[in-house]
């Protein structure tokens, strides 16, 4: 079970009389740690399941769960770390999944800038590199795929949020 988690941040400390407990999440999980019900955190190593009651940002994010009512209770649970199950993250870490990029043919591309590009149609697979085939403005345009272009991979909704070199569009 432990290789369908993913670490997403920890616990910090307690936080008031009701048993909530300051936590930190990396930036990109946010919004998935937001819209779970359950989360895994790390008792004597290994990763048990809690169900949440309540998440608010009140300077920092602070996480109620189910059945932690106390600061003695939330105590026993500082300093963990938190873990989402892999089917509750919409994306996944850029770097591990980037060994090729012939799995996101049909993907649509967006640009953080520019918007929605079109599907991947084709990739092309080059010694140096590798571009994807699109249909943008009813012409086909070749993008370089590039980890260091990769803003976020949407599995869930099949999209590839890049940042795309100024111009390169017009080529």
């Amino acid at each position: 079970m432990a290789d369908s988690l993913i670490l997403i941040g920890h616990t910090k400390k307690t936080h008031g009389a009701a048993g909530e407990i300051k936590v930190f999440v990396e930036d990109h999980y946010l919004d998935d740690f937001a819209q779970s019900e359950v989360v895994f955190i790390n008792i004597q190593g290994k990763p048990a399941p809690f169900f949440i009651e309540n998440l608010r940002v009140a300077g920092d994010l602070l996480l109620k769960l189910e059945e932690i009512d106390t600061p003695a209770q939330a105590k026993t649970i500082t300093s963990s770390e938190i873990f989402l199950r892999k089917q509750d993250i919409s994306h996944v870490e850029i770097n591990e999944d980037l060994a090729s990029f012939r799995q996101y043919e049909g993907f649509e591309i967006e640009d953080e800038h520019l918007g929605r590009i079109g599907k991947i149609v084709e990739v092309i697979e080059l010694p140096q590199q590798e571009l994807a085939v699109v249909i943008y403005q009813d012409r086909e345009v070749m993008i370089p795929l590039h980890a260091d272009l990769v803003r976020k991979i949407d599995k869930k909704t099949s999209t590839l949020l890049l940042q795309l070199p100024e111009g390169i569009l017009d080529l």
